[in-house]
């Protein structure tokens, strides 16, 4: 992983009990990384923004799982291959 995904140091929250900024910006990238993870939907819907190489999508389209092999610079979208590797 990279080092975006590193937890930040020190505690989360602040003296006063409130969540420090940096813990926010962690916890929402770990929430988009998780949700991204859990995503399913038809071809036409599948996903353009926070891509990475291996990110899972349920393609209920196909009815199969596929990965994305590259993410092009945009406007390229993204490639998605199955298991056997054939691109989808």
């Amino acid at each position: 992983m990279s080092a975006s995904y590193d937890m930040p140091d020190g505690a989360p929250l602040d003296e006063g009990g409130n969540w420090k900024t940096a813990w926010l910006q962690w916890l929402a990238r770990t929430h988009r990384a998780v949700s991204a993870a859990q995503q399913s939907g038809p071809t036409a819907d599948r996903p353009t923004t926070v891509l990475w190489i291996g990110r899972t999508y349920f393609d209920t389209t196909i009815n199969k799982p596929i990965w994305v092999k590259s993410v092009p610079a945009k406007p390229t979208p993204a490639i998605w291959v199955d298991a056997t590797g054939a691109v989808v």
